[in-house]
């Protein structure tokens, strides 16, 4: 039985699965659409006063997660805009750890998709089609998290030793050559 709440990892992202269907034919690969929420009782609280607000309204944001299998996976997130009464201000649910910005990758899916690129070859368009999303997105997503890592000073902080290996010859068509 496909349970979205464990095998998705949603509850380290702070979702809490309220349903899920697939969508597609049972023998080929589909679209598993996950209605889900964010888990904090504490956003209910005011930040300026410290009274507890109510729910003025909700809205979905959709975001494209890793898929599961063949299946795309996308997450139908419930985001609640809460009203303070007693100091007339408004927020809405802080989604940073689910999907950052205004993108539409989840935060894994945009790890997904760096590994699948960088690591294992596959082709921006490949990804794209596996997360049911357009190629634009998944190439900024690629590129932006991609020169996040390349940024950072203290990727090499634990290596000791670098290994060189030594076939470094070629033998080709037109000859063998030293690469």
């Amino acid at each position: 039985m496909f349970d979205p709440q464990r095998f998705l990892g949603l509850d380290e992202m702070g979702l809490r699965v309220l349903s899920w269907r697939r969508l597609g034919r049972p023998d080929g690969p589909g679209l598993r659409q996950i209605r889900c929420e964010p888990d904090s009782h504490d956003a209910r609280w005011c930040p300026s006063c410290g009274a507890y607000a109510r729910v003025r309204s909700s809205w979905l944001r959709t975001l494209a997660h890793v898929p599961y299998g063949d299946d795309a996976v996308h997450l139908l997130v419930r985001v609640r805009r809460y009203e303070c009464v007693p100091c007339s201000r408004s927020w809405s649910d802080d989604l940073e750890a689910v999907g950052a910005g205004r993108g539409v990758l989840s935060v894994p899916a945009v790890m997904w998709a760096l590994r699948r690129v960088c690591l294992d070859s596959m082709t921006v368009s490949a990804c794209a089609r596996l997360l049911h999303v357009a190629w634009a997105v998944v190439d900024r997503a690629v590129r932006e998290q991609g020169m996040l890592l390349l940024e950072q000073a203290d990727r090499f902080s634990s290596v000791r030793a670098i290994g060189v290996d030594e076939h470094v010859w070629r033998h080709g068509a037109f000859g063998d050559r030293y690469v």
